[in-house]
């Protein structure tokens, strides 16, 4: 773990924070590296600390009582993933874990909590990416009963490439069965539709999208529902700044 005394811009939640509020924040804000598929908290456990994404995503996830599971919503670095975002009593309604390889700052669950009760500006910051989580939560969850599964796999290609402006994407077979509630063949038949179109090149542990355009087009339309909702909220609220990356 590393701590840090330079620009916290990298996070969009950091950044709205005025100086004195952040100053009281920074002597206890951790960088961290998080692996592509590490647990943060399972459903019913206490979320350790307070992270806020800044080159990772974390993918929230229901799970069943026989164990299948389905992403409703990712926390990139437009959010903070805490208590009062996620499930507001302390215990976790979803698993949370890291969609890749990247750093989150980490901060310890009764600083922010102290920060919260004493500052409206950290109260209303929070609303608003209850606003941004539930935008996701109520699309991604249609999308799932809706659609064909490859057009949920562009769904989600896209949306990640909105979140990493790369075409090259972190992540495997499983965990996109993980994600989207299937199991990884039907995950592998789709994949490998979409890539016999030239849309994708697949590798052991990343997948290249190799068309966008293709993938739009073959994408559901809830990829733009999402991503243009996300970009209304953090455009309308002025006390989160708004940026090219959605």
């Amino acid at each position: 773990m590393i701590e840090l005394s330079h620009s916290f811009d990298a996070n969009r939640f950091l950044a709205a924070i005025d100086r004195d509020e952040l100053a009281t924040l920074t002597p206890h804000l951790q960088l961290v590296h998080l692996k592509s598929g590490q647990v943060l908290c399972e459903p019913g456990e206490m979320l350790a600390a307070v992270y806020l994404p800044v080159t990772t995503a974390i993918s929230l996830q229901y799970v069943s009582s026989g164990g299948m599971t389905l992403e409703v919503a990712e926390i990139g670095s437009e959010s903070v993933v805490c208590d009062d975002v996620i499930g507001g009593s302390g215990q976790m309604p979803c698993r949370a874990l890291a969609c890749r390889d990247g750093f989150v700052y980490r901060l310890d669950r009764r600083v922010f909590a102290a920060a919260f009760d004493a500052s409206p500006v950290i109260r209303h910051l929070v609303f608003v990416c209850v606003r941004l989580l539930m935008a996701q939560v109520s699309q991604i969850t249609f999308c799932s009963r809706h659609h064909v599964l490859k057009h949920q796999l562009c769904r989600w290609f896209l949306l990640a490439f909105d979140r990493t402006r790369s075409i090259e994407i972190q992540v495997t077979h499983s965990m996109l069965a993980q994600m989207l509630g299937v199991r990884r063949e039907t995950v592998t038949d789709a994949a490998g539709e979409i890539q016999k179109l030239g849309l994708i090149r697949q590798y052991r542990s990343s997948i290249e999208l190799a068309d966008l355009g293709g993938l739009e087009k073959m994408s559901c339309g809830c990829r733009a529902i999402v991503r243009d909702e996300m970009k209304r909220i953090l455009s309308a609220d002025s006390g989160v700044p708004a940026a090219s990356r959605a």
